[in-house]
Formats: structure tokens, C-alpha cells, sequence
């Protein structure tokens, strides 16, 4: 692994962010902020804040993407919130009771999650600084907060081992998650509707958020995870535990490649991997930090490969796997298959010794050197194998290969394949015929009492009706037809004209999901509907129809501005989300958010209510409104509150809980007030039975 920078932190790493134009965020335990190029990877600014940090969180600090805001969770006092250009605090949120355990920048609405020691997770606006929601309750810590790529979702997770999964568009979708048996210590979205989950035992669990299931429980790590990250592509996982391990995970199937990619003395604070450079950031329980880069080394590798050094090629690749996925190790592969036919033609003519030499530079690799043994060793019966294929007693020739498999891999074995199959073809067409039994048997009789051909053989004799049946619907494409034929007798599988059939399916399904994908919805629909005929494929092509329905009606709905059609799709359908529509409509909420939220931190709930004008209709959305209007009456009580309007305060505070119930919001402003006990406990209102058009405008 080519380390390209390495420096002593003064404290431990606490959080590492990307950031827009080429830039870099490391935060550490001293509380300090510090910028740094990608492309030099020098320091470019940074500033140090005098809080008194918690310095055993592991989310305990963040930025947002643009490095404006740098959030720090601080002992005993809540968050504060700096503007990095200015250097100096812009906000202090402290509505928790106890202290703030996690939080998290969302990006696109200008949001900090806080997740306190409470089990509350609490939203705030970064540009009016103002509590604008609430997410669901924890029985215990809230250990991580994280937001997905879009930041219309928000995951919590917490020492009570759960996991709740929040719209944050509406705040109406929510899904609780249950499956770890620790508390949580990572959360990491990635597409298509799945959460990457990580627990203090080392489970990692991978889940559909949008069903509540798991989609599949990844290999274990030694210790407790700290610190998860992926490659731009989404396809490969860094997880660091406490032992030191980085390990190195393939999303595509799910399976580890590496417990000790990288493997340190020291236990691991934080990863990063950055998209822009290729870089892998590691920080250190003392305060080391290097900047890795995994994918340079392909670099040496193309130099290794030029020059014929193909041991040290493998035993670079070895030590580094994500290199296998390069594309100078695609080029070695086919180096390796091409010096491999060669050897087997040294083999063939008796050249045994020349073929072991010109295979040794890749005896490096422990699965090429296994190949290579067993190799060797099968061509001690090559000459007996082409004597038997040359005088035609295939049942020998077959046995031969079967007890020596690398026997397979030469021109004989070839030979003697390309005469079964010229043969069954003429046997196909003879079959077609009636009286052709006897002439069929003869013409198939050297092959016959080999097993692999032997199925084949007795579907053509006894199953000749069968047959010809299964070959009148292909000629007919009716493939529905034959494949059904072909489930009940299933030897008609090993046939070409059945694999053809497949063929022709897994065309359609790639035209039917291009069609889709350039927004074809009519043309999606009717090559999909092609797609019924072939009953494997049946519930791909539901798939597809529905989701080709879906969006068209999506787009007619967006057409005709009815955003409430679109909201009741989406609650049904999640995919939409990634789609253009969708997106557009989410801008246009997004501004609407933002109006709403300087009318809510200004108490101003006529204009609150002017500003969502249609949404109010919208079901999906109420929740979400309902937040703001709570935010607003908020605001009215801390200004009487700020007053000295005493008498005032009990009566709005006591107006709220007739409107709303005692809601997270209220019960924190009490409780930092010390006024809890006063008013007793009333069960918050499901926000979802609260008309905002009929709410007051003052509560006092």
C-alpha cells in the first residue's frame, strides 16, 4: 500500500469529511479544524476552538460538505456550530438532557441532527438556528446519526440496538430495525434502498430500510467497528474495528475479500475514502493520520507486467486484493491464459519440462500454483487419452478426462467435442423423421454409455415425440409453450435450442431495461410484456411493466401538478425517489421548507401557513408541517419566556399541550427550564390528526 502522506495529529481523529473543490476536513479531539488540497495534500486553513470536546466519541464532530459549518458536540453544554471562514461560534444547541452523543451535517436542507444521551434525536436549521423537528425516541443513547446521498433519509442508531430509519422530506415514513445484538456504532447509506448497519460485537448487517428486512449479514470483524466507508462506485467497503483491521468487503456479492487489508498497532478512529483522489484516510487512537492510496500501485503493476515480472505482479496483487479489480490485473489474467494455452501445447507433443518453465513466473499465486501441479500431473495420461480419442473409443477418452479433468483443456478433447456435437446434429434432424431409430442408435453408438451424453441420447429415442413436439414450438415461437414442455421433461434442457431460448429472453430483458432507462415507458411496457412468454422471467417482467406504469403516471401526475398523486406513489413505491420527477418536485418542497422555516424561527404563523399553501392537502407532507408550526409556537413561548411574561408562558405552554401533547420539543425547552414537573405528562398528538389551517395563530 503506497502511503502518500503521513502526519501526528495532536489528538485523535474524530471526524474526516470531503469536501467540494478539491479539499479535505480532518477534525480531531483538541478540537481542531484543519483543511487540507487533495491535489498537494497540504495544509490549506484551519482554526482551533476552545470547547471542551468529548473526546471518546466516535460522532462526536462533523462539517458540512461545503466546509462552511463545522459542528462539535461539547461536554455537558450541548453542540455548537462555527463558521469555518469567520472562525468564530454561530450557534449553541442545548436541548438534550445529558449530553449530545452524535450528530451529523444534512447537506441539502442546511441541517444538524443532534442524538443525545436522552435517546432524542433533534433536528436544527443551520441558517436560522432553530429546533425544526424531532426524529423517533431511543430507549437509550443515540450512538450515530447518518443521512442518505439524497438527504431525504435519516438513520439513528443507538446503545438500545435499534435502528430507526425517518423520512426527513415528510417525517410520515418511519421503520424501526431490529437485528443486532450490541449497541450500534455506524450507520452508512447506499443505494437502492438499502443501510449498512455495524454493531461492538464486529456484525455488520446490510438492510432494505424501506421494507425493515435484512438483505444479508456480512462476515464479522474481530472487535467492536468504528468507522465504515465505501469506493465512489459503491462496489467495495473499508470497515476499521479496534483491533487495527481495515477490512475490505465486495458489496457486489456480498462477500469479505480481506479481513486485513490494512492492519495497524494501533487502534482505528476514523476512515475515509475520497472519492475525488482515490484516497484511503486512516486515523489512529494516537493521533496518526495517513493518507493511502490503494489503487496507485496499479501504477507498479503495469510496470511489473512490461517487463515480464509476473511473481512479483501476483505477489503485489496478493498483498494489495482491490488491485484484482483493476485493469492492468485484467491485462496479467489474459497474459497468464495465453502463456497457459501455450504450456498445454508444450504438453501435448511431450514437452512437460518447457511448459513447467514457462509457467514458474506465476507460481507466486497460490491458486495458479495449484493449477499449474494438477496440470503436470493430468498430462501423464495425454498420449493414452489422444490414442483413445484418435481411435474413436470415446467411453475411454471420457473416463480418462473425468478421472484427470485438466484433460479437458487441449485440441483432442476439443476434437472429440466437435464430433458429438456435429453427430447429435445430424441425429436431431434424423429424429424428425419417423423410422429413424435404429439409423439414430448407430450413428450416436460411439458415445453411447457415457453419462454425460447418455440423457441426450434416450431424449432423441424414447422422447422422439417429445422432441419433435419441443422443436415445432420453437420453430412457432411459442416459448411459453416450450418451456413449460421443457420443465415437465427436463432433459430437453441440455438441448442448444433450449439454451437459445434463454438467450433470447436475456436479450429482451436488456432491451425492455434500456427502454426504461432512457424513459420509454410505452416501449419499456410492450418489450417487457415479450418477456411474460418465458416463465423464469415472469417476475422480472411484472417488474418492469409496473415500474414502466409507475413512472408515466408519475410523470402525467407531475405534469399536471398533482403532487399529492406522486406523494401517495412514493410512500407505495420507493424507486421513484431516483427519479427526475421526483427530484424536481423535492427542489420545489426544498424552497418551500426554507421560506417556512425563517416565517417558524420568527413565530410568524399566518405566513407560515401562506407559504405551504397547497401542501396543506397533501397527507404525506402534514407531519412535516406540523414540525414547523410547532417550531413557530415554540418560538412565541421563549420570547414571552425572555419577557418575563410569566402568567403568559403557563398559558401558551399549556395551549401547546392542548394542541400537540407534550412532544420531544416541549418537554426538552421544560426541562432546560426546570419547569418539567409543572405540567405533568400528556401523550404527544399524532401529527397526522392536526389540521394546520385550523391551528391559532398566537397561543396567547
Amino acid at each position: 500500500m503506497i502511503v502518500e502522506k503521513r502526519m501526528q495529529l495532536g489528538a485523535p481523529l474524530t471526524a474526516a469529511r470531503e469536501l467540494k473543490e478539491g479539499k479535505v476536513a480532518l477534525l480531531d479531539a483538541s478540537n481542531a479544524v484543519r483543511f487540507f488540497s487533495l491535489e498537494s495534500l497540504q495544509l490549506i486553513s484551519g482554526f482551533k476552538t476552545s470547547i471542551k470536546q468529548n473526546t471518546q466519541l466516535s460522532h462526536g464532530a462533523d462539517t458540512s460538505e461545503d466546509g462552511q459549518y463545522v459542528a462539535f458536540s461539547v461536554h455537558k453544554e450541548g453542540a455548537v456550530v462555527y463558521s469555518s471562514e469567520q472562525k468564530k461560534l454561530l450557534h449553541h444547541f442545548k436541548r438534550h438532557e445529558g449530553d449530545v452523543e452524535s450528530l451529523r451535517i444534512n447537506d441539502r436542507y442546511h441541517y444538524l441532527a443532534t442524538g443525545g444521551q436522552d435517546g432524542k434525536t433533534f433536528v436544527w436549521s443551520l441558517e436560522t438556528g432553530r429546533l425544526v423537528a424531532s426524529l423517533p425516541h431511543h430507549s437509550d443513547f443515540v450512538t450515530v446519526i447518518a443521512f442518505s446521498v439524497n438527504g431525504l433519509w435519516a438513520a439513528t442508531g443507538g446503545f438500545d440496538r435499534r435502528i430507526w430509519v425517518t423520512n426527513l422530506s415528510s417525517l410520515s415514513q418511519r421503520t424501526v430495525l431490529r437485528g443486532h445484538g450490541s449497541a450500534i456504532t455506524d450507520l452508512l447509506f447506499l443505494k437502492g434502498q438499502r443501510l449498512l448497519s455495524s454493531d461492538k460485537e464486529g456484525e455488520i448487517i446490510i438492510w432494505d430500510y424501506f421494507s425493515g428486512k435484512i438483505v444479508k449479514r456480512l462476515k464479522r470483524m474481530l472487535s467492536e467497528i468504528v468507522s465504515m466507508s465505501t469506493t465512489p462506485d459503491g462496489r467495495f467497503l473499508f470497515v476499521a474495528d479496534k483491533s487495527g483491521a481495515v477490512a475490505l468487503y465486495d458489496l457486489d456479492n456480498y462477500e469479505m475479500i480481506s479481513l486485513r487489508y490494512m492492519s495497524y498497532p494501533k487502534p482505528v478512529r476514523k476512515i475515509l475514502y475520497v472519492i475525488q483522489s482515490n484516497l484511503l484516510i486512516v486515523g489512529l487512537d494516537n493521533g496518526e493520520v495517513t493518507f493511502n492510496s490503494p489503487l496507485k500501485e496499479t501504477r507498479l503493476l503495469e510496470k511489473l507486467i512490461e517487463e515480464e515480472r509476473y511473481g512479483e505482479a501476483f505477489e503485489l496483487v496478493e498483498e494489495n486484493p482491490l488491485l484484482r479489480y483493476s485493469k492492468p490485473y485484467f491485462r496479467l489474467e489474459s497474459v497468464w491464459k495465453e502463456v497457459y494455452k501455450k504450456a498445454i501445447r508444450l504438453l501435448e507433443i511431450g514437452e512437460a519440462q518447457r511448459a513447467q518453465e514457462m509457467l514458474e513466473p506465476f507460481s507466486t499465486d497460490a491458486q495458479k500454483r495449484l493449477l499449474m501441479q494438477q496440470l503436470i500431473q493430468d498430462y501423464k495420461e495425454f498420449a493414452r487419452f489422444k490414442t483413445a480419442v484418435d481411435g474413436r473409443k470415446y467411453t475411454l477418452a471420457y473416463s480418462l478426462a473425468a478421472q484427470y479433468p485438466m484433460l479437458k483443456e487441449n485440441s483432442a478433447y476439443k476434437k472429440m467435442e466437435q464430433e458429438w456435437e456435429r453427430l447429435f446434429a445430424r441425429a436431431k434432424q434424423l429424429a424428425l423423421q419417423k423410422g429413424s431409430d435404429e439409423t439414430i442408435q448407430e450413428l450416436l453408438k460411439p458415445f453411447r454409455g457415457i453419462s454425460s451424453k447418455s440423457a441426450l441420447i434416450q431424449t432423441l429415442i424414447k422422447e422422439k415425440e417429445i422432441y419433435r413436439l419441443f422443436m415445432r414450438l420453437v420453430q412457432r415461437k411459442d416459448y411459453k409453450k416450450a418451456l413449460e414442455l421443457a420443465k415437465r421433461y427436463p432433459s430437453i434442457k441440455e438441448l442448444d435450442e433450449y439454451r437459445k431460448i434463454e438467450r433470447i429472453a436475456e436479450m429482451i430483458e436488456k432491451k425492455a431495461v434500456e427502454h426504461l432507462e432512457a424513459g420509454e415507458f410505452a416501449d419499456a411496457v410492450r418489450t417487457a410484456q415479450q418477456l411474460l412468454d418465458f416463465p423464469e422471467k415472469k417476475e422480472i417482467a411484472e417488474e418492469l411493466i409496473s415500474r414502466a406504469n409507475h413512472y408515466a403516471t408519475a410523470l402525467r401526475s407531475f405534469a399536471e401538478k398533482d403532487y399529492k398523486a406522486i406523494y401517495r406513489m412514493l410512500e407505495e413505491y420507493p424507486y421513484l425517489e431516483e427519479t427526475d420527477i421526483v427530484e424536481k418536485l423535492e427542489n420545489v418542497w426544498q424552497k418551500v421548507i426554507a421560506q417556512a422555516e425563517r416565517h417558524s424561527a420568527a413565530g410568524d404563523i399566518p405566513s407560515l401557513r401562506k407559504v405551504f399553501g397547497t401542501f396543506l392537502d397533501i397527507p404525506q407532507k402534514r407531519a412535516r408541517i406540523v414540525s414547523l408550526f410547532k417550531s413557530a409556537y415554540m418560538e412565541q413561548i421563549e420570547r414571552l419566556q425572555k419577557e418575563g411574561r410569566t402568567e403568559e408562558v403557563d398559558r401558551a405552554v399549556q395551549h401547546y399541550m392542548d394542541l400537540f401533547g407534550l412532544d420531544d420539543e416541549l418537554a426538552s425547552w421544560l426541562a432546560l427550564h426546570g419547569l418539567k414537573k409543572r405540567y405533568g405528562e400528556k401523550p404527544p398528538i399524532d401529527p397526522v390528526e392536526i389540521d394546520p389551517r385550523k391551528l391559532p395563530d398566537r397561543l396567547v
